[in-house]
């Protein structure tokens, strides 16, 4: 079914074509996603043929157009057939942004692209979504949705390669695919990967610099480290917080790194390292980042008790508990696994489509729990910077828990590594059923179960 993936885009080209002719005949600045489309799935498809002597060259090529074009699908239903209400498009309104950017630009040229850039990089948090949405939306002369739901989407498909090339770095080809299929036809990636909010982007971006940081197996290269910088730089402009769990991945992958080079990781990674953080520094956006978590500490129990209130999709847990102690236990359990599968039917729709998730997340745990072991005993140095990532992001949003709606957007950030992990375990199980069904055929007892390498 996956080499189908050139055919599967095509049609879903056309099919856009003929449903935007329909749905936004009178309006020109969303028929202009339709170009984008086609300029932004011929390059991707292009920049993974690039290598035709990788024998998985035509699997990520196929992947990533199945990818992409399932979340072109959700994004002209999001927004051509009016459904995002349905589903839910948390910062639906900040699209908008991109095209103000894109207007300073018209009217002020080249100054008000630097101003922009200065803007989200030294006064501004948490929007440099807006200039990235503005480049496209510039050249298409309007605001537009779709655009941006375009863009998006790509994010999205290009992380499932991203998956892909991770695991196969770490693991094998097998267990690649699995992990890449899985990140694929994940519901709730689709969704966010075709609305308007950022988080697919940051998402990306995240998981880019960890595939950088794990790609080279002796450590980190000089090419990987310089390639690294401009999405430590993304990261920052649009999920602030984030570059510092990134900045303490990379640390640690300098520290668990061979022991052949580690002096070598551990002077060139720290340059790198102390250079992204000189730089932030040096424009005083760390002592603007303190200065707004230490606000955000005293304002966070009021904004749980809002969030949870105003939406109707969130639990009081921090408000409600006798202790800390005993509130971050169940904020775990709730970041991870609520709504719970017995509330389907309750609360919103988006409460409903969170729940019958969540079945699939407890049976994807029970799979890849036994890879855990696996992971740690033979491939830890190559994971460590993942699991130092995923273990921040989930606690800082553990202690930060508001709301259920919430809690299922920043939870995709660490589902690639379930994602992994259960791929892994997949695997495993496989080759014991092979090896299993070997000796029966066989009648010998001389085999040795191999791990994955």
């Amino acid at each position: 079914m996956i080499e189908f993936g050139k055919i599967i885009f095509l049609v879903s080209f056309f099919g856009c074509i003929i449903q935007s002719l329909i749905l936004f005949g009178d309006n020109a600045d969303e028929m202009l996603a339709i170009p984008l489309m086609l300029i932004l799935g011929g390059a991707g498809a292009f920049f993974l043929s690039r290598n035709s002597d990788d024998e998985d060259s035509g699997f990520q090529i196929n992947i990533f157009l199945w990818a992409y074009s399932l979340r072109l699908w959700m994004g002209m239903a999001l927004y051509g057939w009016e459904l995002s209400e349905i589903f839910g498009d948390e910062d639906s309104s900040g699209y908008v942004y991109g095209w103000r950017m894109a207007s300073n630009w018209y009217e002020n040229g080249f100054d008000g692209f630097i101003s922009d850039l200065v803007f989200v990089l030294f006064d501004q948090q948490n929007v440099g979504q807006a200039l990235i949405w503005a480049i496209p939306t510039f050249f298409a002369g309007g605001e537009s949705r779709m655009i941006v739901s375009v863009v998006n989407s790509l994010a999205g498909a290009m992380l499932v390669i991203v998956v892909f090339r991770m695991t196969r770095r770490v693991f094998d080809s097998q267990t690649a695919r699995i992990s890449a299929v899985l990140v694929t036809f994940w519901p709730s990636n689709i969704l966010l990967s075709a609305t308007t909010a950022k988080e697919m982007l940051v998402i990306f971006f995240e998981w880019m610099v960890l595939y950088l940081l794990i790609r080279t197996p002796r450590g980190l290269s000089v090419r990987d480290g310089l390639l690294a910088i401009p999405f430590f730089i993304s990261v920052f402009i649009t999920r602030f917080y984030a570059i510092y769990m990134l900045a303490a991945a990379a640390l640690f992958r300098f520290l668990v790194a061979s022991r052949r080079n580690i002096m070598r990781n551990m002077v060139f990674g720290s340059a790198i390292v102390l250079s992204v953080l000189i730089f932030l520094n040096a424009g005083g956006m760390m002592n603007r980042d303190f200065e707004r978590l230490e606000r955000l500490q005293g304002q966070v129990g009021t904004w749980r008790e809002g969030m949870a209130r105003t939406t109707g999709s969130g639990v009081e847990i921090y408000s409600e508990a006798e202790s800390t102690t005993v509130a971050i236990p169940i904020a775990t359990v709730y970041f991870f696994l609520a709504p719970f599968p017995w509330e389907v039917f309750s609360g919103t729709a988006r409460n409903a489509f969170g729940a019958i998730e969540n079945i699939f997340i407890i049976v994807i745990l029970i799979i890849g729990f036994p890879a855990i072991k696996i992971v740690f005993k033979d491939r830890f140095v190559e994971m460590a910077p993942v699991f130092v990532f995923c273990a921040l992001y989930a606690g800082m949003h553990i202690w930060g828990l508001s709301n259920i709606g919430l809690a299922w957007r920043h939870k995709q950030t660490i589902m690639p590594l379930l994602f992994i992990l259960v791929a892994v375990g997949i695997t495993q199980r496989r080759a014991g059923l092979d090896l299993l069904a070997g000796r029966l055929r066989k009648g010998r007892t001389d085999h040795k179960f191999i791990p994955v390498k």
